[in-house]
């Protein structure tokens, strides 16, 4: 069964309500499950993209390919499993928002706790997974994760910017679109698509980099923390509450809703 945009844009609001109706401390565990999810997702792409680099040598496009093939595990974890996502809550509680469910004030509250909580369970991922098993202490990972981390930090603001925006306009259409099927194959399609164009484009997502950068200062890399938040994850949260907040929240709130 396939619902209409007009009925995912309800279900969406109704998803924002009970949202605003849980408990903090109920949002930061789920916080922190999610950016774990984003975090596994993200090791799980690396070490298989890198670890392929005999059979991709020469060719860019398939490399990235197989990244965005196996990146979106986390955003499947969070939407089947549960985890609160601080990108994806651009995009949904905008709808709230819109509709008069919930109040503004709510809305960045969640937004700013969903961030720091995501932070948390992306380190910890980082921390206890990978660095401390030393799972991309050895090469061609190592210097892999090392790499990524400095290229992160060292592209214009401007780009990170609309690299942001891009990527979370995708992943919120893939929530979107997985939301557009009652089925699970149809929800699993939905959820990955969109989300594997991203990554093989190589878009910005912050929480994605709160992995990737702090993995790789821990295996070397000469960026410090002010270089991660200032030069990649300010610009990146920023391009991503436009992706999601306006490109997919307000322009199906306003395609398909009726104001307050």
């Amino acid at each position: 069964m396939i619902n209409s945009p007009a009925e995912v844009l309800k279900n969406t609001e109704q998803m924002a309500l009970n949202k605003y109706q849980g408990s903090q401390i109920k949002l930061a565990v789920l916080g922190i499950l999610g950016g774990a999810f984003i975090s596994l997702g993200g090791l799980f792409s690396f070490y298989l993209a890198y670890g392929s680099l005999g059979i991709t040598e020469g060719s860019p496009g398939f490399f990235r390919l197989i990244q965005g093939l196996s990146f979106p595990i986390g955003l499947v974890l969070i939407s089947l499993v549960g985890g609160e996502l601080f990108t994806g809550n651009t995009a949904v509680l905008f709808t709230g928002a819109h509709k008069g469910f919930i109040s503004w004030r709510y809305v960045f509250a969640n937004w700013l706790m969903t961030w720091l909580t995501n932070f948390v369970g992306a380190v910890l991922v980082c921390f206890f997974l990978a660095h401390l098993t030393g799972l991309l202490h050895i090469e061609p990972w190592q210097s892999g994760i090392a790499s990524i981390a400095s290229s992160k930090v060292s592209q214009p603001w401007h780009v990170i910017f609309l690299k942001g925006i891009g990527a979370n306009w995708l992943v919120c259409l893939a929530i979107w679109l997985g939301m557009s099927s009652n089925e699970m194959f149809g929800r699993l399609v939905g959820l990955w698509l969109p989300v594997m164009v991203f990554v093989t484009l190589g878009f910005e997502h912050s929480i994605a980099n709160m992995f990737y950068i702090p993995m790789g200062i821990m295996s070397g890399a000469d960026v410090t923390v002010w270089e991660m938040v200032w030069n990649n994850l300010i610009p990146a949260t920023l391009g991503n509450i436009v992706g999601g907040a306006i490109l997919v929240g307000m322009v199906y709130s306003y395609a398909y809703g009726s104001k307050k």
